[in-house]
């Protein structure tokens, strides 16, 4: 109870000062007191609001408990408002008595509700204004991006054009040096390709070797070079005495010798050297291809040629007797040039020696168609490094008919120059592979079995063995 006499004089005392605070903001705006009557009416008005407030009072009294537990509920809710943001935030004052309470709660409803007007006419602008700014720093930020994008990408796009620039140059150059580097590879490929592309039919008379049951040489069987050749002189029952032989790798400079230096019956074989002292008497300027030697009827010998199987004339021409004595091994060609040489220069057979680098001098050699493996490698060895000799080679690869060391091996491969006489059976010949000398082989012979075929497959096997080595 006396709490709720505390809540009555605590509100009429409250009506009163609200009254009388009226009318001084009434008097201060005015500048004059107020009127009786004025006065009167205030204070009837005072007591039927005291009498108002009392016959509520009850009502506000029985209000309270309910007012006090809504008010904790209040400060409940309250507290679980968001206080991040400190306009936000909400002052909570606890009630001391029913009619504070309801002051209170109408105050503070009229506060919460100017509160939150005010906080959201703040949160507004401020929301408004942090858009704007935001807006504004995007719109910025944004700008600025975009410039900044615009002057990147001009960069980037100035830089990619740079670098394609750089790297289309670079790949210009590199292009020109990988071109220009596949060139010569592409040449190098030609050359390596042009030997790679001889096959065993290009090298080799496959028919005739199919024909005569000639098998390829098994390299497993034969340890080297000299055995190769030991091997085949066995198989042929050929006495080592019975032959000079010389043997020459052009790539190593390897010698292969046996009986090198025996003197055999040379036949045809001295053509070879008696035309390149020829050559190089035209190369001096002694004579001229077309000069012409004499022919006599005492220089005639009978065997293979146009000349010595043709109409027979007084003279004939230095090339024509050279391609003769070499294509066909004519005999009357080869006897016009050694008269005609002796004749003006003296013994060929001596500056032959000279030729080939030999300073020894046999009488037998000079007196006698006579020659020596050693000496005719020699003269082939020369003759294959010397360019000035090429016209010679030439007639060798075109000597007809092929036989002997060009039997098995394509004479297109095989310079060779041949020789016959009586028992004598030779040959002589440089392989040739894309226009260089390989190795040369000189093999002279007397009076042996199977001549022929030992000569024939004696190339054969020297070249298989040093084609699967060099």
């Amino acid at each position: 109870m006396q709490n709720n006499q505390n809540l009555r004089w605590g509100l009429i005392i409250l009506v009163v000062l609200g009254f009388t605070f009226v009318l001084y903001l009434n008097y201060d705006s005015k500048g004059e007191a107020p009127s009786k009557t004025s006065t009167q009416e205030v204070s009837s008005q005072a007591n039927r609001s005291s009498e108002e407030t009392i016959a509520n009072s009850s009502e506000a009294s029985s209000q309270t408990d309910e007012s006090e537990q809504e008010s904790e509920s209040d400060v409940e809710r309250t507290l679980d408002v968001d206080t991040t943001n400190q306009s936000n935030r909400v002052a909570v004052v606890p009630s001391q008595s029913s009619e504070e309470s309801e002051s209170s709660t109408e105050n503070s409803s009229d506060e919460e509700s100017t509160e939150e007007d005010e906080v959201s006419i703040e949160i507004s602008v401020s929301s408004s204004e942090s858009e704007s700014q935001e807006e504004d720093e995007t719109s910025e930020s944004d700008s600025e991006a975009i410039v900044a994008s615009s002057e990147s990408s001009s960069e980037d796009e100035s830089t990619e054009e740079d670098e394609t620039s750089n790297a289309g140059s670079e790949s210009s150059s590199a292009s020109s040096e990988s071109s220009s580097q596949d060139e010569s590879q592409e040449d190098e490929s030609t050359e390596s390709s042009s030997e790679s592309e001889l096959t065993f039919d290009d090298i080799y008379q496959t028919y005739l070797m199919d024909e005569n049951g000639i098998e390829p040489l098994d390299l497993d069987a034969y340890k080297n070079m000299a055995d190769v050749i030991d091997q085949t002189l066995t198989e042929f029952n050929v006495n080592s005495s019975e032959i000079s032989l010389a043997y020459y790798n052009f790539h190593n400079e390897e010698h292969y010798y046996l009986n090198e230096n025996e003197l055999f019956t040379a036949a045809s074989i001295t053509k070879v050297p008696l035309s390149a002292l020829y050559i190089d008497l035209i190369n001096s300027g002694e004579y001229q291809l077309d000069s012409e030697l004499d022919y006599s009827e005492a220089l005639f010998e009978a065997g293979a040629g146009n000349i010595t199987n043709g109409p027979l004339e007084s003279s004939y021409r230095i090339e024509e007797l050279i391609a003769e004595a070499i294509t066909h091994s004519d005999n009357t060609a080869m006897n016009i040039l050694k008269a005609e040489y002796d004749k003006e220069f003296g013994n060929f057979r001596e500056d032959i020696l000279t030729f080939a680098g030999i300073d020894e001098k046999p009488e037998d050699f000079l007196n006698n168609n006579l020659s020596s493996a050693y000496i005719t490698e020699q003269v082939l060895i020369k003759i294959a490094q010397d360019e000035s000799y090429n016209d010679l080679i030439n007639l060798m690869f075109e000597t007809s008919p092929a036989q002997l060391f060009t039997s098995y091996v394509n004479n297109e491969m095989m310079a060779n120059k041949f020789g016959r006489y009586e028992q004598a059976v030779n040959d002589s010949g440089i392989y040739y592979e894309n226009n260089q000398p390989q190795y040369a082989l000189v093999v002279l012979s007397d009076n042996i079995n199977q001549a022929d075929q030992f000569l024939e497959v004696m190339n054969l096997r020297v070249n298989q063995w040093f084609r699967a080595h060099n």
